[in-house]
């Protein structure tokens, strides 16, 4: 059962682990290195998976091993997940302060232009 499961997620962090996005992510909070340790380590995961999955059935051991991997693999999406909605909120942050320093500057010209305008008129 836990090799159905982390044979479908697996795939899902290694695309993660491999997207653009993520590893500027990674480089920005200075973790490049420690992602690319989760990825050799996924790739030898993948590489025992099919062999454990055989003996998942008559060994304890390698079932408990599979389960505590299985929870690995989810605590993994859930770190990456957070990294990526952390980094999309500074963004929007980043973003947003930029529109809105154009719509004061946007402002205070049109404010500053009718005043002089009003001025004229009197």
């Amino acid at each position: 059962m836990a090799e159905l499961v982390l044979s479908a997620l697996l795939p899902v962090l290694f695309e993660k682990l491999a997207s653009t996005a993520f590893k500027n992510i990674a480089r920005h909070n200075g973790i490049d290195a420690e992602i690319k340790k989760w990825q050799r380590s996924l790739t030898q995961i993948q590489g025992v998976l099919t062999d454990a999955s055989r003996r998942e059935i008559t060994s304890p051991p390698v079932k408990r091993w599979l389960d505590d991997l299985q929870h690995l693999a989810y605590n993994i999406d859930d770190v990456l997940d957070q990294l990526a909605t952390e980094a999309m909120h500074r963004e929007f942050i980043h973003e947003s302060e930029g529109i809105g320093s154009k719509i004061l500057n946007y402002a205070s010209l049109k404010l500053g232009s009718g005043t002089k305008r009003g001025t004229r008129n009197i």
